[in-house]
């Protein structure tokens, strides 16, 4: 593979984990949208519901599989089970996250049992050690591409990453890789 290639194909991974985690906020504020119609009478709900409801009345529920119906969706949604859960799940299943939402939405709409309860895996929240040496690369002017460098200099994931060259830049050492953009205060 030629150093001409990575940068392209780092800059692919991150436009897809990107549009991956567009998508994922958009099917949250659905879910949440799906969550507050469930709660109570229309009149109490937010404006933005009833603007859902009036732009998709009479259509397909978001372009839903047949196997995956809008009850089962606003279950899983508004059941508490997080994006961690969902993801034990299809793998405890074997199956997709459509499969593995809607599995989940028709077990609690038939008050069936589940595996385990929403909520039982969750990402931690960085230590504040973390935070800081995240926020020292940034402020030190690292971008993407210096990031995607560094992580194939030292065969890291994206986070490690700016965590090792953050606690680098804490300690006075020096990174391997310049930074290209400009330093906060610059």
């Amino acid at each position: 593979m030629t150093s001409t290639t990575r940068p392209a194909r780092s800059r692919s991974i991150r436009l897809l984990t990107i549009g991956a985690a567009a998508s994922g906020l958009c099917l949250a504020g659905a879910g949440l949208a799906a969550a507050t119609n469930a709660a109570g009478p229309a009149d109490s709900r937010p404006d933005l519901v009833a603007e859902y409801e009036a732009a998709t009345e009479g259509t397909e529920f978001g372009g839903m599989t047949a196997d995956y119906t809008e009850q089962q969706y606003g279950a899983f949604w508004s059941s508490g089970y997080t994006l961690e859960d969902l993801a034990a799940l299809e793998e405890l299943w074997s199956v997709d996250e459509i499969e593995a939402k809607a599995r989940v939405g028709q077990a609690l709409l038939d008050g069936g049992e589940l595996p385990f309860a929403p909520g039982t895996h969750t990402t931690p929240e960085p230590s504040p050690e973390t935070l800081a040496a995240i926020d020292a690369v940034f402020a030190a002017g690292y971008t993407g591409e210096d990031l995607s460098e560094l992580a194939d200099l030292w065969s890291t994931d994206v986070v490690e990453t700016k965590v090792r060259a953050g606690q680098l830049l804490i300690d006075g050492q020096t990174v391997p890789v310049a930074p290209s953009g400009t330093p906060a205060g610059a």
